[in-house]
């Protein structure tokens, strides 16, 4: 079996921290090279590259799909940022891995997805959370259960870590950077979002540390087609303290189930829990790897088609926000039918 050639796109936090750690054991052991690492940082790649073993460095994606004969690309870097990578991996054949939020613009995301199912290359975004075991026994219980409603809280602590997230105009705002991943949870949990309604709370300037320009708080109400109703709040006020905290629920008839990465409880009884600390991040590059290597786009949990119905989720919220919580039909927002909107407020 000849090894997978990956190539990187974005040499940061997520790249480094996460992806490729989590492809570690399959580098060792022959079966995923690491054939080019492309920052438009070119020390930043080619530190990288020393790091973790890469064989070619490249500051110019097109250069390195110019020269390089890959089977897979991640492409992890900021959603502003995003071109012509999605669609030249489909021109060529190959698999691409995006890294949430895929773009600020719901209208590109429709370009991107296009090209990818006329070319049928394998697609994945990164959506961890779906790889959790505890993920796979909530869906499991919930096939065995009426569920009516759920609802999550995200109460951050801290700073961000990074400029582009602190910045609404650059990252979409905490709920679409972050929150994304228990949006996308939900729909792994209850299926497809139907509409959103949402209210934030606005930062005024000089409220909060510099370089932040986001809302305090979202309020996000949605409806899934199956008529199910969740609400979120994510909040971003715990600026200067330690403490966090986050809860999703899920409710049915005479069943309340909590769910977390290492715990699954059903009113109050534990019905899957581990000591250890799962590595979804892992799991997810098996899958992508296993996907690409066979060209089985089944195998993986969260391609771009599947993951556009999530993303439409976020930036609809901020839409909604924006129309002081007007409901937004995602089917409409996807199609772009929304008189007198300009690209800018669909896009973030």
């Amino acid at each position: 079996m000849s090894a997978l050639r990956l190539g990187f796109i974005g040499l940061g936090h997520i790249t480094v921290r996460a992806h490729l750690p989590a492809l570690a054991d399959m580098v060792d052991s022959g079966g995923v090279v690491l054939q080019a690492f492309c920052d438009m940082n070119d020390e930043t790649a080619a530190e990288q590259a020393r790091a973790f073993g890469a064989k070619a460095v490249y500051a110019d994606h097109h250069e390195m799909f110019e020269k390089e004969r890959l089977d897979g690309v991640y492409l992890c870097i900021p959603p502003t940022l995003h071109t012509d990578v999605a669609l030249i991996a489909a021109e060529k054949g190959i698999a691409l891995f995006v890294e949430k939020p895929q773009t600020l613009d719901i209208a590109q995301a429709v370009r991107f997805n296009a090209a990818i199912e006329k070319s049928g290359i394998v697609s994945q975004v990164g959506f961890m959370n779906r790889y959790y075991p505890s993920s796979e026994r909530v869906r499991e219980i919930l096939t065995e259960r009426t569920p009516r409603h759920a609802l999550a809280q995200l109460l951050y602590g801290g700073r961000h870590i990074r400029y582009w997230t602190s910045r609404f105009e650059l990252c979409g705002g905490s709920f679409v950077e972050n929150s994304i991943h228990i949006v996308d949870l939900l729909r792994f949990f209850l299926g497809d979002i139907e509409s959103v309604s949402a209210f934030y709370v606005e930062r005024k300037p000089g409220e909060g540390p510099e370089p932040i320009n986001m809302p305090h708080v979202y309020n996000v109400n949605y409806r899934f087609r199956s008529g199910v109703t969740a609400n979120m709040t994510t909040s971003r006020v715990l600026t200067n303290v330690k403490v966090s905290r986050r809860e999703v629920m899920v409710v049915s008839d005479d069943s309340l189930i909590e769910w977390s990465t290492q715990r699954v409880v059903e009113n109050g009884e534990a019905l899957w829990e581990t000591q250890e600390r799962p590595n979804a991040f892992a799991a997810q590059a098996r899958a992508f790897v296993a996907a690409a290597r066979k060209g089985d786009r089944e195998r993986v949990r969260s391609p771009y088609a599947d993951a556009l119905n999530s993303l439409a989720a976020v930036l609809g919220a901020n839409l909604s926000a924006k129309r002081d919580g007007q409901t937004i039909k995602l089917a409409d927002f996807v199609a772009g039918d929304f008189d007198g909107e300009d690209s800018d407020s669909q896009s973030a």
